[in-house]
């Protein structure tokens, strides 16, 4: 195992006691991604990761994690249940062009590009056959690949979410699983 310098061991203790303080909100998942997963996948980059970039899925609002100093910057983006399945829904059933409006219009919307990244991360690295691209400011294409993270909690509900992400059925097919009584994830 390959040495950390202190700032990765310092981010690395935050996410352990995040997960930690995080157990008590009951979360469906808790996902690592950023920089800071790209690097533990050994894609390094251009620079050292900064800062921790962490995705929870629960209902309840993890307001002590939120308000509590890890020692790192920490980027806490909270989804719903509700939320996160209708991603995977929209990645499921709509027609490409309006699934990729509908995640591109959160991120005019939310000024933020989470809802993009949360379909990469539910995509896998398949997201660019999908269409989705990350953008940077200057208007240069990202290279870097946002489907690589980490579970720390979640695992099996956050692959059956992955596979119902990635079973595209497209809208015609959308009906028949409505009378099938197969439209909704159940998880």
């Amino acid at each position: 195992m390959r040495e950390h310098p202190p700032d990765l061991k310092r981010m690395l203790s935050a996410v352990d006691c995040i997960q930690e303080d995080m157990a008590n909100y009951h979360p469906k998942a808790l996902l690592l991604f950023g920089s800071l997963a790209r690097y533990l996948a050994g894609d390094a980059g251009d620079h050292l990761p900064n800062d921790l970039d962490l995705l929870v899925i629960t209902n309840n609002t993890p307001l002590s994690v939120v308000q509590t100093d890890y020692g790192c910057p920490v980027e806490l983006n909270c989804f719903t249940v509700e939320r996160a399945v209708r991603i995977a829904r929209i990645l499921r059933y709509d027609s490409r062009p309006s699934a990729l409006a509908k995640l591109y219009g959160s991120v005019l919307v939310r000024e933020h590009s989470i809802d993009i990244i949360a379909a990469a991360l539910l995509l896998g690295s398949g997201y660019g056959r999908f269409g989705i691209e990350q953008i940077e400011v200057d208007g240069i294409t990202d290279r870097r690949d946002y489907s690589i993270h980490r579970v720390l909690s979640g695992e099996r509900w956050w692959q059956r979410l992955c596979r119902y992400a990635r079973e595209r059925r497209g809208p015609m097919k959308r009906f028949s699983d409505k009378i099938s009584y197969n439209f909704e994830f159940k998880g």
